[in-house]
């Protein structure tokens, strides 16, 4: 088996029997409005993948893994010209990827539901699905010439990784995002050293999710991919060289893995757009000559910059005045159609208000309560979520050249919140489709009605707690225990407090935690028996204990 790096999140993996080409991030536009630019980049790559899918020969697959423009190209799929190759899509509920390739004319297309198996000569191909609600993503694992290589990218299955591998077998290489790609706290009025503060703990957090899988998965080799972007047009450009963000860079990751994992035989890899690597040996049988390093990449990033400048030359210009008129009565109306299907409006206790910055003074403020959207002079509320855009920026949105979701992923916007509490609610108010309101609503719900408990041990006591992750959904049972009292999520690492009911300070979620008689030791050992590190001595690491028959 070979793997050649695509740049981002993309490969492309070779075996006797197959070639699959995994979400090829290519076009020079980059992607959500140009905001975000492959990093390195890795343009140059897009005849050499056009040239591996459309040559005859080995079984050829195209899998792309879930919307975002990170990972879906369709501006580079569409200077595909010979299309006798299979996609592979993940089977969601939504089925936009579905319909979108049953027109672009290939070989075949295969919705997977998760686990499923695609057989190829010498091996197989298996996707695993993850939904809840709107949010949608998928992994991929290619088993094939005795080897097999599992590509997490985004999606945020930590909490089934034990029992993936338990199922599976031995993994050789490994590759799961380690940066963040939220806009949180990124587009947030934060004072700077809170900025810091909490973009500090997002990225160790992320860190540690990388940690645990190695320690799950324990392949031969991680390779570091679904890094951080490179942010280049002009109002977005200081995110490169920020002392703390939550976009870090590979080396930044494998200081961490080398305190954090002191003893672990597995190989850390940073390979650059076009390096092959042989997965019998690890080691790499072409590079490319282009390599970004911690002392190149202020000046990579400034040339970068400069080629790319035209992207952004026209983004700027104030519209006139009609034109911010006519944006702020398209914003009003859709906002009002999307409250108008929130059904959970209700929830949100406090307004939205959300602001053009070229009509500073004709505010619309979102009530929730009420479920109208009226037209103001200034916010007056004390407890109110507040967002600032260009009208030019969220015209896009409203012409339907971006999603919601995009848009935000686009960072050209300012939000702020009194208080700093995450409302789920109002959350995907803002990101998820008109059309997509009612299934996300459903999806909270469903959420809620599962009710099954499970047991933790911690700090010496028992709890018993819900045994799924109020936020999304996660298995709880997979999650672990830091500073003897805080249950962590796998998935996105919320900390609920056992001391406080099992509340979290996120969102004010709860596990409804409950303390236990201590109880005769029975049921599976603790995995997490082993001392942490020494600068980690805080977490403790024993798991979540499964429920009790």
């Amino acid at each position: 088996m070979r793997i050649t790096f695509l740049g981002h999140a993309g490969f492309a993996v070779e075996t006797a029997g197959a070639l699959v080409v995994m979400d090829p991030w290519l076009s020079p536009q980059g992607a959500f409005d140009s905001a975000w630019m492959q990093l390195p980049r890795n343009h140059h790559l897009a005849p050499r993948v056009r040239e591996l899918l459309e040559t005859p020969g080995k079984e050829r697959f195209l899998y792309v893994s879930h919307e975002h423009k990170d990972h879906f190209d369709p501006e580079f799929l569409a200077t595909i010209a010979r299309r006798d190759f299979t996609v592979l899509v993940p089977r969601f509920r939504r089925p936009e990827l579905q319909e979108l390739f049953a027109k672009y004319g290939c070989k075949r297309v295969i919705a997977c539901e998760d686990s499923r198996e695609i057989p190829i000569k010498g091996g197989y191909i298996k996707l695993f699905v993850s939904e809840q609600g709107t949010n949608r993503d998928s992994s991929v694992m290619v088993r094939g010439d005795g080897q097999c290589f599992l590509n997490l990218n985004d999606c945020k299955m930590h909490d089934r990784l034990a029992r993936v591998i338990a199922e599976e077998g031995p993994i050789d290489v490994f590759s799961a995002q380690f940066s963040g790609a939220i806009w949180h706290p990124t587009c947030y009025e934060y004072p700077r050293e809170l900025y810091a503060e909490v973009s500090r703990k997002k990225r160790d957090s992320k860190f540690e999710a990388v940690a645990r899988a190695l320690e799950s998965v324990q392949p031969r080799a991680y390779i570091a991919a679904a890094g951080p972007a490179a942010f280049l047009d002009p109002s977005l450009y200081p995110l490169n060289f920020e002392d703390v963000n939550i976009f870090p860079r590979a080396p930044d990751l494998f200081s961490f893995l080398e305190k954090r994992l002191p003893s672990a035989p597995t190989r850390y890899l940073e390979p650059m757009p076009g390096d092959v690597l042989d997965v019998g040996t690890l080691e790499f049988v072409s590079q490319s000559p282009e390599r970004v390093t911690p002392g190149n990449f202020k000046a990579y990033v400034e040339a970068y910059a400069k080629d790319m400048a035209h992207l952004f030359q026209e983004r700027h210009r104030d519209p006139p005045p009609e034109e911010v008129e006519a944006i702020l009565a398209r914003l009003r109306e859709e906002l009002q159609r999307k409250l108008d299907l929130l059904d959970l409006h209700g929830r949100v206790g406090m307004p939205l208000y959300v602001e053009l910055a070229e009509a500073p003074m004709r505010l619309l403020r979102v009530d929730f309560t009420a479920r109208r959207v009226d037209e103001v002079p200034e916010q007056r509320d004390t407890f109110r979520y507040a967002m600032k855009v260009r009208a030019r920026d969220i015209a896009r949105v409203l012409e339907r050249k971006l999603n919601w979701e995009d848009f935000l992923l686009s960072f050209r916007l300012r939000l702020s919140r009194t208080p700093d509490v995450y409302e789920p609610v109002l959350h995907g108010f803002l990101g998820v489709e008109v059309e997509d309101l009612r299934e996300f609503c459903e999806g909270i719900r469903a959420t809620e009605a599962r009710t099954e408990r499970t047991v933790v041990e911690a700090g010496g006591r028992r709890f018993s707690i819900q045994r799924f992750c109020p936020h999304q959904g996660a298995d709880l049972s997979e999650g672990w225990v830091e500073e003897g009292r805080y249950v962590v999520c796998p998935r996105h690492r919320w900390r609920f407090d056992l001391h406080q009911a099992g509340e979290c300070k996120t969102n004010n979620a709860t596990l409804c935690a409950e303390p236990l008689a201590d109880l005769p030791e029975h049921g599976k050992p603790a995995r997490g028996g082993d001392k942490a590190p020494a600068d980690r001595a805080s977490v403790d690491k024993a798991p979540v204990e499964p429920p009790r028959a």
